[in-house]
Parts: structure tokens; C-alpha cells; sequence
């Protein structure tokens, strides 16, 4: 089984190109796969080796309610990013200038352009009219087009950082304004407190108000009514002293009459000296009378009416005396002297003063009634008539003293009578000044009246009023009460947060959903990840050099009595085991120059060997059914396995046509198992590989069997081909 595999190997050893020729078929496919691992191994972490420029224009802001404080954020931006390996490329600070002609040039990879604005735009976010700040990354695809992908990812890992750090500072504001919103609010609480307090005494104020406002009220009704009743005593008043300026007038106009009969009087009195010492008795008995009559009428001033009614009696009393007896003893002159002309004179006179005393008792009697607060005046006027009263006695005493003095006492009589004449002047004037004075109080209380009666319209509205206030300032205080409940629980309810709070708040809400990226069955570096597509190209490209070198089958056996299949099996075994050193030393030079680790090392090395044995057996198909052009058609497949493997890409991202002959191809299985080995995934997705890889050998090898069967039999075109490689 084995004599006719050994047999091809054996003539590799005859010499020393031969040799090399073996070393060669098995070393090519780890130079392959080793040096694309390789270059590609981690080219992330090497990006700091990558240079780049960034522009800073920026001017700087000032931040807002921050007293002056400014913000810089272009160049902390710079400050962050310029250290070695912190930003992601090796950013140099430049001009605009420098930049520009690095990025042409190809001396930088790419430039970060920071605007002028770029701070007071980041700063507007806490203002009224918040505009995005915009950074600008330049890349030249004609130097480098993965670089320039690479820098779109380090752009939004800035882009992040710089929005993670500015909404961080905006909440972090935002939580400082709920601090001052609670402080506010609670002063705003103990102000409503304050107030609610005011309010409640404003509402006891008020209701005491009200209370004395109707107080108020009623005593000015109380007023109003005195002064309704006072202004119709006024007028009363006014209508009697009226009365009593008129009776003042008569007795003035009387007492002037009786001034002049008394000077007639006096002509005769010298004619009556006889009749005058009875007229003396009668005279002391009217002048106690009289003083009778001044002691009530002083009784009158200090009291009241009663003692002027009695006054007036007692003057009624005098007067009958007085004019009684006068008339008795003049009608005994008259009859004792009948023809004396003085008597006749006398008693014409005496009769003419009853009359006058007649009247002036009438008047006074008048004035009596009429008069109610006159008593002053009326009692000056009394005394006036008493002093002539006395002087009359006097008189009348000198007359009954002698005849000879009753001219004297005539005279003196009507001196008496001129000061009565003048009292009664004096009376009747201060009566007219009374009833001026009464008209004048009647106008005041008429206009008091009216003054009261608005006074008391006023006072109702100022009870109204007052209810009203007192009705509002209930409804103030119990409003200022919900108010000051509403604001202390809302104070309860605005949180206030110290300065590590806020931090925490800040950073949580600026990056609110935390994303990690977990990888299921992840591998060290970015080179393993693509070991897969590039062990199973190295592999392939092992199968192609070793039918390069070595016969597809041994094409003198097919002359010989072996069986085909032998024949099959004679050519595989020698690309087999080629297959297995190619996997042997590609794996070694991976594990010891790249640090290359599997996730299932036997699985991975017993999975390699298959996709080795199952690549050889396509090789050797081809070559063996179309020799050259079958090494050709080799490399056919090789360019439309890569384009279809799904070794960098999934292969759902290529071409439908890709998509399509996928499953159909030999690297695509050999892929997908590697790949699930080399990262410790699922062993079935291995399996199923390994078991396709399985059948597409066993395909291979019946059809190269089935090549050798027809190989047995020579035609004009294999001896003379019109094209040979």
C-alpha cells in the first residue's frame, strides 16, 4: 500500500535540489502564512507609531455665571491627546500651514482641526441658544484609505470623550441649580410661613376692626339721631328767640314811652307830695315784692323754668299791688282835690304807667315762654327794671318825706326810668344778637344733620368695607397656609446633592447606558483572529507548490499492473505528508515568532492536517486530470476562495454570486472550523467542517481514481497537447 507513496519519495533523495526541493514545499506555506500574520498582527497597537497633526484655533470662552471664569477646551483637548499613546496616533501640535503640507506630503496620516469657536460653543450648551461644537478630521485616502477608517473610529472616541466631559459638566450645573432651586424654595417656605403668620394676625386685626367699625356705625347713628334732635331744638330756638327779640323791641319802645311819662310825672309830683307817704308804704311793699320777683328771677338763672313761672307770678302779684293800691290813692287825690290840674296830671300819668308796667308785664310773660336759654340776659334785663324799681321807692320815699322833694323824686324817677329805657335797649339788642346766634346754630346743625347722615353712610361702607377685608384676609391667611404647606412639601421633594454626589449623577447621566463590548471565546490579538484565512491560504498555496514539485501520480505505475486506485493513493500519500510537516512547521513558527495560542491546540493542529489533506486532494485532482492547466484552474479557485471564505468579512457582506458558490468551496469549511478552534467556540461548527472537508477529500480522491483509470489509455492529445505549463 505504502511501497508505491515511498517510492516517489525515494527519488527526492538522489539530489541535493531534490532535497532542497522538499524543504522548500514544506517551508513556503509558513513563509506565506507567517509573514501576512505578521504584518497584520496588531496593527491597532501601533498606531501610536502613526504621526499626526492637530490645529488648535481655538480662542477660548468664558463660562457662563462662573465670575469669570474661562475655559480653554481646544487646548485641554491638545494637552489630553499629545502624550505618547494617549490619543490613539502620535499627534504633533502644528500650524494650519505645517498641517497641510504634512497631510499632502504623506508625513502625517491625518489632522485634527480645532475651530476658533470650538470653547464658546461648548460653553452655549448652558445658555439660551446651545449650538454643537465641531471638530474637523482630515485623512488622504491616496496615502493610506485604512488609516483614514482608523481615524474615523479614534475621531468618535474623542468625540465621545469630549461629549461624555462636557454633558457631564452641564448636569453637574444642572444639579448645582437644583442646590440653589432647594435653598430658594426654602427661603420661599419660611417666607409663606412668615406670611401665613401675618396673615393670621392680619385676619384677627381685621375681625376686631370689623367689630369696632359697627361700633362706630352705631354710634355715629347715635350721633345722627342727637343731631337730628339738636337741630330741631335749633330751630325751636331760633323761633323763640325770635319771639323774644321781637317782645325785647316792644318793651324797649315801653319802657321809652314810660321814660316819657316819668318826665311828666316829675312835672306833677310836686302836686301829690301829700299822697306820697302812702304811696311809700305802697312802694316798700311792691319793692319787697320785687325783690321777690329778683330772687326768683335769680332762681331762674340758676334753675329752671319752674322758678320763672314762679317769678312770674309773684311779678303778676306786684304789679296788682302796685297798680291797685296807686290807683286807690290817686282816685283819693282825685276826689280830695278834684280841680287840681297836677293831680289830674298824676293820675293821667300813673295811669298811663299801669298801662306801660301792664304791658311790659305781658312782654315779659312772653318772653317767659319763649325764653329757654336767655336766662343771662333776661335776668340783666330784671335787674335793670329792679334798680328802677328801687329808684321808683326811693323816689316815692323822698316824696313822702316831703313835698318839696317829690320834683326831685319826679326827677330822679325818670332818670330811673332813661336807664331802663337803656337796659331795655341793651335787652333788646342782646335778644337780636340771640337770635342771630340761633340762626346761625340752626344752619350749623341743619349742615351737621347732612354731615351726620353722610358720616353714616360712610361708616356703613366701612362696616362693608372692613367685612370685606376681614373675608379677604381669611382667605389670605388660609391661602398663605396652603401656600406655605405647598412649599414645604415641594422642598421635601427637591433633592440637593453635595459635590461627590453630583460627580457620580453627572458621570452616569452623561454616559447613561454603559456599554461593554463582551466577546464570547475571544482571541489574544488581531493576527489570531485572521489565522483562520491566512493558515488556510498558506495551506492551499503548500497544495499547489507541492504538485508543482512533485508528480500528481506515478505515471509509469499506469502502465504497470497496479490498480488505479492504487495508483491514487501512490501520488496523495506523498502531498499528505508534505500536507502534515507544511502544518507542523507553520504552527511552530507561529507559536514561537508571533506568540500565536489556540483555544483547542490538538483540535486545531488535527483540523489543520485535515483541511492540509483535503487541499492536496483537490490539487491533485486537477493536476492529475489537467496537468498544467489544472495547476492553473488551481489558482483559479484560489482567487475565488478568498473573495468568498468570509475570511476578513463575513461573507453575507460580499457579492451574492460569493455568497452563492460558498458552501461549494473547500477553504470556506476549512475557514469556518480554524477559526472556531482557534478562539474555543462551538466544537459542532468544527465538526460539520470537518466532516464536509472529509467528503470533499474522498470526492477528490474517487474522481483522481477515476482520472487514473482513463489515464491508462494514451490518445493523440496527451502525446502531442496543444497547450502545455
Amino acid at each position: 500500500m505504502f511501497s508505491l507513496p515511498w517510492l516517489e519519495l525515494s527519488r527526492f533523495k538522489r539530489h541535493t535540489i531534490t532535497r532542497l526541493a522538499m524543504i522548500v514545499i514544506i517551508v513556503i506555506p509558513s513563509i506565506y502564512g507567517g509573514l501576512y500574520l505578521a504584518s497584520n498582527w496588531d496593527p491597532a497597537g501601533h498606531l501610536d507609531k502613526l504621526q499626526a497633526a492637530i490645529v488648535n484655533e481655538d480662542t477660548g470662552a468664558e463660562k457662563p455665571d462662573s465670575d469669570g471664569e474661562k475655559l480653554d477646551a481646544g487646548q485641554e483637548l491638545v494637552d489630553e491627546i499629545t502624550p505618547k499613546g494617549e490619543g490613539g496616533f502620535d499627534w504633533q501640535e502644528t500650524s494650519q500651514k505645517e498641517a497641510d503640507e504634512g497631510l499632502a506630503e504623506g508625513k502625517y496620516f491625518a489632522v485634527l482641526e480645532i475651530p476658533s469657536d470650538f470653547s464658546e460653543m461648548l460653553v452655549s450648551t448652558g445658555g439660551d441658544d446651545p449650538e454643537q461644537a465641531g471638530l474637523r478630521l482630515r485623512t488622504d485616502d491616496a496615502h493610506n484609505f485604512i488609516v483614514g477608517q482608523m481615524a474615523g473610529t479614534i475621531l468618535s472616541e474623542i468625540k465621545d470623550g469630549l461629549s461624555k466631559t462636557t454633558t457631564a459638566e452641564y448636569v453637574n450645573q444642572v444639579y448645582l441649580g437644583f442646590n440653589d432651586i432647594h435653598s430658594e424654595t426654602e427661603k420661599a417656605a419660611d417666607g409663606a410661613a412668615e406670611l401665613h403668620d401675618g396673615a393670621g394676625q392680619l385676619h384677627d386685626g381685621t375681625g376686631e376692626l370689623v367689630g369696632g367699625t359697627t361700633k362706630l356705625d352705631k354710634g355715629i347713628g347715635t350721633l345722627q339721631t342727637g343731631l337730628i334732635d339738636l337741630d330741631k331744638g335749633a330751630g325751636e330756638l331760633k323761633k323763640g328767640s325770635g319771639d323774644l327779640a321781637d317782645g325785647a323791641d316792644t318793651l324797649a319802645k315801653s319802657t321809652t314811652e314810660a321814660k316819657n311819662g316819668s318826665k311828666k310825672l316829675a312835672d306833677g309830683a310836686g302836686q301829690v307830695a301829700d299822697g306820697t307817704s302812702e304811696l311809700r308804704d305802697t312802694a316798700d311793699e311792691a319793692t319787697r315784692k320785687a325783690e321777690d320777683v329778683k330772687r326768683k328771677a335769680d332762681d331762674v338763672v340758676d334753675g329752671a323754668r319752674p322758678k320763672l313761672e314762679r317769678a312770674e307770678g309773684d311779678f303778676d302779684d306786684a304789679r296788682t299791688t302796685v297798680r291797685g293800691d296807686m290807683d286807690d290813692r290817686i282816685k283819693q287825690l282825685q276826689e280830695d282835690y278834684p280841680d287840681d290840674p297836677n293831680v289830674k296830671k298824676l293820675a293821667e300819668d300813673a295811669n298811663g304807667l299801669g298801662e306801660d308796667l301792664d304791658s311790659a308785664h305781658k312782654r315779659a310773660s312772653d318772653a317767659k315762654d319763649k325764653a329757654k336759654s336767655l336766662e343771662d340776659k333776661l335776668t340783666d334785663a330784671v335787674d335793670g327794671v329792679m334798680d328802677k324799681i328801687r329808684t321808683a321807692d326811693k323816689k316815692i320815699g323822698q316824696l313822702d318825706d316831703g313835698a318839696q322833694k317829690v320834683a326831685t323824686g319826679a326827677d330822679d324817677l325818670h332818670s330811673g326810668l332813661i336807664k331802663l329805657d337803656a337796659g331795655a335797649g341793651k335787652l333788646a339788642k342782646g335778644a337780636g344778637d340771640l337770635h342771630d346766634g340761633a340762626v346761625q346754630l340752626k344752619d350749623g346743625t341743619a349742615k351737621a344733620k347732612d354731615g351726620a347722615g353722610d358720616l353714616k353712610d360712610g361708616s356703613e361702607q366701612l362696616v362693608d368695607g372692613s367685612t370685606e377685608l376681614d373675608k379677604g384676609a381669611g382667605k389670605l391667611d388660609d391661602g398663605s397656609g396652603e401656600l406655605a404647606d405647598g412649599l414645604q412639601k415641594g422642598l421635601e421633594q427637591i433633592p440637593t446633592y453635595d459635590k461627590k454626589d453630583r460627580e457620580n449623577r453627572s458621570d452616569v447621566v452623561a454616559v447613561p447606558v454603559d456599554a461593554d463590548k463582551v466577546k464570547d471565546n475571544a482571541v489574544d490579538a488581531y493576527g489570531e483572529g485572521l489565522s483562520a484565512f491566512f493558515v488556510s491560504l498558506a495551506l492551499w498555496i503548500g497544495g499547489m507548490i507541492t504538485y508543482m514539485v512533485i508528480n500528481a501520480i506515478p505515471y509509469r505505475a499506469l502502465f504497470s499492473s497496479a490498480t488505479s486506485s492504487r495508483i491514487a493513493w501512490a501520488g496523495y500519500v506523498p502531498g499528505l505528508l508534505f500536507g502534515i510537516a507544511q502544518v507542523a512547521v507553520l504552527y511552530a513558527i507561529l507559536t514561537f515568532a508571533l506568540d500565536f495560542s489556540a483555544g483547542a491546540w490538538l483540535w486545531t493542529l488535527l483540523f489543520s492536517m485535515l483541511a492540509a489533506a483535503c487541499f492536496h486532494s483537490v490539487h491533485q485532482l486537477c493536476v492529475a486530470a489537467l496537468g498544467g492547466v489544472g495547476r492553473l484552474i488551481a489558482l483559479v479557485l484560489l482567487m475565488l476562495q478568498i473573495a468568498s471564505a468570509g475570511g476578513t468579512y463575513p461573507v453575507e457582506t460580499a457579492p451574492k454570486i460569493f455568497q452563492i458558490i460558498s458552501p461549494f468551496l473547500p477553504m470556506t469549511h476549512a475557514v469556518n472550523g480554524l477559526r472556531t478552534l482557534v478562539a474555543g467556540g462551538d466544537m459542532f461548527i468544527a465538526a460539520q467542517a470537518a466532516v464536509v472537508l472529509l467528503l470533499m477529500t474522498a470526492i477528490s480522491l474517487v474522481a483522481t481514481t477515476v482520472v487514473c483509470s482513463r489515464k491508462r489509455m494514451v490518445t493523440l492529445t496527451q502525446l502531442h497537447p496543444s497547450l502545455q505549463l
